[in-house]
């Protein structure tokens, strides 16, 4: 009898489990890389998404979600749920040969979370959270599944990245032909296809598009024929291909009968790369290929002002969110504490950065944000502090023992950050710039040495790969130059990202002397 009951009950437990799993919505995260606020037809862009478009239609249309402002940070702000500092990834990894480096594996992440709680957890396209140890892969992470490239930027054809191929099914090297936009959405539609019907689907497809180096199959360029500048067609073919396959995708979601059991959200990683630092297009010739646009907002990738950091989003989920607009403060970091809540799994929030918005959302109602950080750490140390009406922006360059500079705008107001109002409101900027700054950091990727980043960047791609793929692990360590050589790197670098105004320099100096040496006497 004792045994009988012991067994009714073990069955009541598993059955419970079971129904309760069961009960959870699926969650689709679809993440684009590069997409900036301007590049999207339904905030007056000039490439057509339709998409997109309909997402947001049909969805509710985010107006300030803010990413970080540039790609690795914000990929582990969504998955951990904190802010830069908290998690250590503070700009984009390199090549694994150049960085032994990768997100945090004591942090707990959204995988991992979902997975416990019954999901299924599948990956497609881009990680960029570390590579060069097994333990910082995506599949040691929490996803059951993985496809895609784990680097940065790849060549969108021959899938290669810093002179190696790039492309892997669960973390075993894949050659495979195809165009990399279409082969991440191939493989989104056969997961949601062959979902797994006894648990929900965690489906994060994260697109490379439209990264550099900006690449589009041959009959998308030819239909942008009409635009003058060939990097317009080539940046519009890539978006459009993009807005396409992100089109079959919500389809897919859609034949399977599963719009109204699943949440998708859409967001952008950061804001457009077209505002090109010369240091960076030293180091990374092929950004100057990129042509999105912000719309008019200040700044663009790699900055904290609004073009770097405010992207297109949308939330839906058929029947509860839907067919709405928000003016919702929403932070990447909100991701996380926000879907736990929607799909019932208790946690401690207080381990996060991040705010739990669910309510809100199915409300539609607004909270403003309190101390909500935004930032990321490359050639300069950019940050955003947003904290009810108000952000402060902070910026300092790594290179120059300088001190940050600060700017305070009403953001509600003031969009465009065109009126600085930190002497106006100088209490609140003393505020502001106090907590901005006493901000602790989690050293886990530090500075940026522009030396090794122009001599082992990820950022090279194309050609013919120079060894085997990344995840053969048949390279060795690269240690960065020793300060000496990092110095005259340095300044070589300077020299090619400055020369037009070296050569100026070079003039002002000499002229006088030509004068008083020569002309003069």
């Amino acid at each position: 009898m004792k045994f009988n009951l012991f067994n009714l009950f073990i069955l009541f437990i598993f059955f419970s489990s079971f129904a309760s799993s069961l009960d959870k919505p699926n969650i689709i995260i679809i993440l684009t890389d590069d997409l900036g606020w301007g590049d999207v037809s339904y905030h007056g862009g000039f490439i057509p998404t339709p998409n997109i478009d309909k997402l947001a239609q049909d969805g509710m249309e985010m107006n300030r979600f803010y990413a970080n402002p540039v790609c690795s940070p914000t990929r582990a702000s969504l998955l951990t749920g904190l802010h830069i500092f908290n998690h250590g990834v503070v700009r984009p990894f390199m090549n694994p040969a150049a960085e032994q480096t990768g997100m945090p594996i004591e942090i707990k992440i959204m995988p991992e979370y979902l997975k416990e709680a019954g999901y299924q957890t599948a990956l497609s396209g881009k990680w960029h959270l570390g590579m060069a140890k097994k333990e910082f892969l995506p599949m040691s992470r929490g996803f059951e599944t993985s496809y895609g490239h784990l680097t940065g930027g790849i060549g969108y054809f021959d899938h290669t990245a810093a002179g190696r191929i790039d492309w892997h099914r669960n973390e075993k090297s894949l050659e495979e032909e195809g165009y990399a936009t279409e082969l991440i959405a191939n493989e989104a539609i056969k997961i949601i296809q062959n979902k797994d019907q006894n648990r929900p689907l965690f489906l994060y497809v994260a697109f490379n598009a439209p990264h550099t180096p900006i690449e589009a199959p041959n009959e998308n360029i030819e239909a942008f024929s009409y635009l003058e500048d060939p990097k317009d067609r080539v940046y519009a073919a890539n978006v459009n291909a993009l807005d396409h396959e992100i089109g079959r995708i919500i389809k897919a979601v859609e034949q399977e009968n599963l719009l109204e059991e699943t949440i998708i959200i859409f967001f952008s990683d950061n804001g457009p790369l077209f505002d090109i630092n010369p240091i960076f297009e030293v180091m990374a010739p092929n950004l100057i290929d990129a042509k999105g646009s912000t719309a008019g907002l200040q700044g663009s990738k790699a900055s904290a002002l609004e073009g770097g950091i405010r992207v297109p989003a949308v939330i839906w989920w058929k029947g509860k969110i839907e067919n709405s607009k928000s003016d919702q403060f929403f932070f990447v970091q909100d991701l996380l504490p926000t879907l736990l809540t929607a799909v019932d799994i208790k946690v401690d929030k207080r381990n996060f950065d991040g705010v739990d918005k669910w309510q809100a959302l199915l409300t539609n109602t607004i909270i403003p944000p309190s101390n909500a950080f935004i930032g990321a750490r490359i050639m300069t140390d950019e940050r955003a502090l947003f904290d009810g009406e108000w952000k402060l922006y902070s910026s300092k360059p790594n290179l120059i023992p300088v001190p940050a500079s600060y700017s305070l705008f009403n953001i509600i107001e003031d969009p465009y950050e065109q009126n600085d109002l930190s002497e106006k409101e100088s209490e609140v900027f003393e505020r502001m710039k106090l907590t901005i700054s006493s901000i602790v950091e989690r050293d886990v990727v530090g500075d940026m040495n522009p030396a090794h980043a122009y001599l082992h960047g990820d950022d090279r791609q194309g050609g013919i790969p120079l060894g085997s793929a990344w995840l053969d692990g048949d390279y060795e360590f690269i240690s960065p130059p020793s300060l000496i050589a990092s110095i005259f790197i340095t300044i070589w670098i300077m020299i090619l990202a400055f020369k037009e105004y070296l050569f100026l320099l070079l003039i002002i100096i000499l002229t006088p002397i030509i004068y008083f040496k020569f002309i003069r006497k």
